[in-house]
């Protein structure tokens, strides 16, 4: 039902179609959902991408009740979407949006380790690291940093890979394993603690592979190719 008052709104503003993705128009996300909603925008290009999400975000401003009514900020997930459209054009990561704080210690999590945060990738599968960002003095705008990626970045012309669940839980584990994952400091000497951190912020990472039904994407293809051939 939400996901059709979503399209419902979007249509009044020209963009509602089939091909929205389900990660703007369902709260529930998993790395699936993620890639897709990725692969959706390469597929379009990145005229028609920046047109889309601005109208997206367009759409969240003017309805003041859509992350008490929807459960979650378009915004923020354009934000993903974004770590992963745009690749930078020399060595140096594209920073971070600026929307706020996250409930993860950011500071022992520089960017030449974390290069996509919030979003991380490990083997190939993408999972978000935390949400819902807390406010800190004026949240930057997400039109603001759409331009600064197409400004600062270059937009991706190959789409992502859609793991199976068996690959992405393994994919998951291997960030738990990773260096910069045990570097980071859930706990320091100047006072800043995140007592339910590593637990939680873990189990929201393996919720994302979890969550992917067990049959794949690729499977199905598989199936349906097969199906075909026998037709033949």
């Amino acid at each position: 039902m939400k996901r059709i008052l979503i399209c419902l709104t979007l249509m009044t503003m020209g963009i509602c179609r089939a091909e929205v993705p389900k990660l703007f128009t369902e709260k529930p996300f998993n790395s699936v959902t993620l890639a897709e909603a990725v692969n959706h925008y390469v597929a379009i290009g990145e005229t028609a991408t920046i047109m889309e999400l601005q109208q997206l975000a367009a759409q969240e401003k003017s309805d003041a009740d859509f992350f008490d009514n929807h459960g979650f900020c378009l915004g923020e997930r354009i934000g993903w979407v974004c770590r992963i459209l745009y690749e930078p054009q020399g060595h140096s990561p594209l920073r971070a949006p600026k929307f706020g704080i996250l409930s993860i210690p950011e500071r022992t999590m520089p960017l030449e380790k974390w290069p996509l945060y919030p979003v991380a990738v490990s083997g190939s599968t993408y999972v978000v690291l935390n949400q819902s960002y807390t406010p800190k003095g004026k949240p930057e705008d997400v039109t603001h940093y759409l331009a600064y990626c197409k400004d600062s970045g270059v937009f991706r012309k190959n789409p992502v890979a859609v793991p199976t669940q068996e690959q992405a839980m393994k994919d998951a584990a291997a960030i738990r394993q990773s260096e910069p994952w045990k570097a980071i400091k859930w706990k320091d000497d100047d006072g800043f603690s995140y007592p339910m951190g590593e637990q939680w912020t873990w189990g929201f990472i393996q919720n994302q592979a979890r969550t992917i039904p067990a049959e794949s994407i690729a499977m199905k293809k598989s199936n349906v190719d097969a199906s075909i051939l026998s037709v033949r």
